[in-house]
């Protein structure tokens, strides 16, 4: 069966649906355990996690949530 161009542009759209939200669960992952671990996020903080498109970099700022001491560490990481 032949693809048409109505598949591919379907495929392609699909595909960057799954990275949105690939990209949103892990900038909500990184605020929950930033609320857990300290309570009050400042906007500034959130803003920027927010702001942040690649996955890969969400994922590790978990591991600079768990080893930051306090916010301000985490906020100089994120720096």
């Amino acid at each position: 069966m032949a693809t048409t161009i109505f598949d591919e542009i379907r495929a392609e759209g699909e595909a960057r649906g799954e990275v949105r939200g690939r990209v949103r669960a892990g900038q909500d992952i990184v605020l929950t355990a930033l609320r857990k671990k300290f309570t009050k996020i400042p906007k500034h903080i959130e803003e920027s996690i927010r702001g942040m498109s690649d996955s890969i970099v969400l994922e590790s700022l978990i591991s600079d949530v768990i080893e930051s001491r306090t916010l301000d560490e985490f906020e100089n990481v994120l720096m």
